[in-house]
């Protein structure tokens, strides 16, 4: 893990001098530093460019059961808490080297798209009740401000960005703090590009605009839900259409009942009739 030693009076935010300045390139990665203002030490900065998608990225970035086998030096990884697909509560610990204090870590992190083309996911330190500060397994570090930018490139790629600011408690000496950050953005960027080629490596769903899960290539795209205003107008056009259709049959059931009545009617006037005719002929036949 990159630690980067800050003062109290830098831990509310960073300060720079400069802007970045790249120091190497090492296994297809960018290194870039840039220096903290009032301090000698460096924020520190990896790019590369891997050729998958974003979404298979995101996996792997969101994927806490094998986090500890390509990031550098960690060795534990729990989930404390999970407010939705793009926002958790990790803890994780750090093996140092040496007789050092091991360091441990409590964060949020937040996934968020900041462009058509552009995700980022922030990390920064939180206190949970599930892993307070006095049951650290050394020393409790702090997050300051780091992120992946994942940005899609032609033809399926993506480049990713890793920035890196860490106060790490404690005592370091400064040639271990320039050691382990020197490093850290390479050795992190190739453990990633690594784990691309697992066979349990799949697809993450993307966070739209409005935070939302976009759909994943060749899924349908959720349907929207009916607004309040629409669900209204539905029920009263529903309701219509039932009143229309109730007017309608009571009219052709009265329609048949006057039918069915006038038949009746005629039906028995004939009756009468031909009743009257025979008996007028069988009265003829008897005087006859």
């Amino acid at each position: 893990m990159l630690y980067t030693i800050w003062t109290t009076a830098f831990l509310a935010g960073p300060a720079y001098a400069q802007d970045w300045q790249e120091i190497y390139t090492k296994d297809e990665v960018i290194v870039s530093r840039m220096e903290l203002e009032g301090t000698r030490f460096y924020a520190f900065k990896g790019e590369t460019v891997y050729d998958a998608p974003a979404t298979k990225v995101m996996h792997v970035l969101l994927d806490n059961e094998h986090r500890t086998e390509w990031v550098d030096m960690l060795y534990e990884a729990t989930e404390l808490e999970k407010s939705g697909p793009f926002n958790y509560v990790l803890y994780q610990a750090f093996d140092l080297p040496l007789t050092f204090a091991d360091r441990d870590y409590v964060y949020r992190g937040v996934a968020k798209r900041v462009s058509d083309s552009v995700v980022e996911l922030h990390i920064a330190s939180v206190e949970h009740p599930a892993k307070p500060e006095a049951e650290s397994v050394g020393v409790r570090a702090e997050l300051v401000n780091t992120l992946y930018r994942l940005t899609d490139e032609e033809g399926g790629k993506t480049r990713v960005e890793v920035e890196v600011q860490t106060d790490p408690k404690g005592w370091m000496p400064i040639w271990l703090v320039n050691l382990v950050q020197k490093d850290w953005p390479r050795e992190t960027l190739v453990g990633l590009r690594n784990e691309l080629s697992k066979d349990y490596t799949g697809d993450y769903p993307l966070p739209d605009a409005d935070g939302n899960p976009m759909p994943l290539p060749g899924e349908e795209p959720a349907e929207a839900p009916a607004a309040e205003g629409d669900e209204a107008a539905e029920g009263e056009a529903a309701e219509g259409e039932a009143a229309e259709g109730g007017e309608a049959t009571e009219g052709e059931a009265a329609e048949g009942g006057e039918a069915t009545e006038g038949e009746a009617a005629e039906g028995g006037e004939a009756t009468d009739g031909e009743a009257t005719e025979g008996g007028e002929a069988a009265e003829t036949e008897a005087t006859e």
